[in-house]
């Protein structure tokens, strides 16, 4: 009797912390996802790049987006893609604009990547690619940026430097670097956004979700 009450409480103890850590998960993917909300429409609205406004209802979709491929291909990879680390490099890139003219149109969409990059993964995905369906933030755009840094992840072994340096180089040449090699210009930017935006969430803590929710509201 008594080690079958003892069982009991060890399974008691067991949903309880399961369900707290499901619930703690929960809690910092909606602090993500208001933060994202707020640091998409304030950086899109004062990007230099563009003259075309981006609505909330759109800024919703690029966040749903970050957050889902960011998951997904972290599941299927074994990796962890911070879905932060996806919008640092989004923002170093284009500021959150989808255009087809970066780098003179040899780069495309809201994460500039090169066009014949984008080819090879949809060929690795088996998906139909074309210009237009890249220039789509929420078809192909993040998708593809999201699916290139988990494979990063995967080959760097987890090494953030030679990832996000892959993303701008491409595989060869970050794996070809040395140590200093690595930080370059590109490299400070990625990281100080991605340093910026977890530092703003934690500093809110438990009122981060209405603090960033509220400054989206505020936002035109």
């Amino acid at each position: 009797m008594r080690l079958k009450t003892i069982s009991i409480s060890l399974l008691f103890l067991l949903i309880i912390s399961t369900t707290s850590m499901a619930y703690s998960m929960q809690r910092e993917e909606q602090q993500i996802r208001n933060f994202l909300n707020y640091r998409i429409k304030y950086i899109h609205n004062n990007a230099y790049n563009t003259t075309v406004t981006l609505s909330k209802s759109r800024v919703e979709e690029y966040t749903e987006e970050i957050i889902k491929w960011s998951n997904y291909y972290s599941e299927k990879f074994n990796v962890d893609v911070n879905p932060l680390l996806v919008a640092a490099i989004l923002e170093t890139e284009t500021n959150f604009v989808s255009r087809s003219d970066y780098d003179q149109g040899r780069s495309i969409g809201i994460s500039s990547m090169k066009i014949n990059t984008a080819e090879w993964i949809a060929e690795q995905l088996d998906v139909d690619y074309n210009k237009w369906r890249k220039l789509d933030p929420t078809d192909l755009g993040i998708k593809f940026a999201t699916y290139y840094l988990a494979l990063a992840y995967q080959r760097y072994d987890s090494n953030i430097n030679r990832v996000i340096i892959s993303y701008n180089q491409g595989f060869t040449n970050a794996n070809s670097k040395g140590a200093d090699e690595l930080y370059n210009n590109y490299l400070f930017q990625v990281l100080g956004r991605y340093k910026f935006y977890k530092e703003r969430i934690n500093y809110y803590g438990a009122y981060a979700n209405q603090h960033f929710e509220q400054l989206f509201l505020e936002l035109e």
